[in-house]
């Protein structure tokens, strides 16, 4: 039976489950633009790495009682999800500067922040402004307790995670997350992959994951097999 495809983004597609309540998440191989051509290119591997990862992550996270979608891996590059009631926010969790938050500050790269900044952006199909809390409510996206919560699990989140990966000798600089709704609890959900989460190197800063200016497909290739090498085996 052919599946449904309900959305494709830049990283993935998503697929109606077996059941209602479920959705299939399909990890690609595609690749942002290499900064030596400009253009998208395939590398193979790619899907199933971020695919691992993510079911890695989420159920780490599970073991420490974060609420998540995750089932279990269906495919090498897909994972099985329960079927959330998604908010409409990326949120962007900041340990490291780097990225827009240099480009808008004009602070540091590479500056240990003094406290975590948690940044809210609301998704849309036109563009993702910058919002703050109080729009957020205004709006109706989310109540001021499921807010609370939201930063709970964030703040847990981030120290499982730093920890995760510094015993891997790898710094996480910046992550994405988002949320939404199952049976009234709030419930972390979409992907965390290497898409996702910004790395360095622990010990050298080298940049090893997203935000870095791929020159080569081989460079990007020994890229993941360092990260695979490190977080996978």
């Amino acid at each position: 039976m052919k599946r449904q495809k309900i959305y494709e983004g830049r990283t993935k597609r998503v697929y109606n489950g077996d059941n209602e309540n479920e959705l299939l998440l399909e990890f690609k191989d595609t690749v942002d633009e290499l900064a030596s051509s400009g253009k998208k290119v395939k590398l193979n591997g790619k899907g199933g790495i971020n695919s691992q990862i993510s079911s890695l992550l989420f159920r780490f996270l599970s073991s420490y009682n974060i609420p998540n979608h995750f089932i279990d891996q269906a495919a090498a590059r897909e994972i099985r999800v329960k079927k959330l009631e998604m908010i409409p926010l990326e949120i962007v969790v900041r340990n490291i500067a780097a990225g827009s938050l240099v480009k808008r500050y004009k602070i540091e790269e590479g500056k240990v922040l003094e406290c975590p900044v948690i940044e809210f952006y609301l998704k849309s199909e036109e563009d993702t402004p910058l919002i703050n809390e109080d729009h957020i409510v205004a709006f109706g996206h989310a109540l001021t307790d499921e807010l609370k919560e939201i930063h709970r699990l964030i703040s847990k989140t981030n120290v499982i995670l730093k920890d995760f990966f510094r015993r891997r000798s790898i710094s996480l600089v910046d992550f994405n997350l988002e949320f939404g709704r199952r049976e009234g609890e709030i419930t972390l959900g979409d992907e965390i992959s290497l898409d996702t989460c910004r790395l360095w190197d622990l010990q050298t800063d080298v940049k090893m994951s997203k935000g870095q200016p791929i020159q080569t497909l081989e460079e990007l290739e020994e890229n993941y097999k360092i990260i695979k090498d490190r977080i996978l085996t």
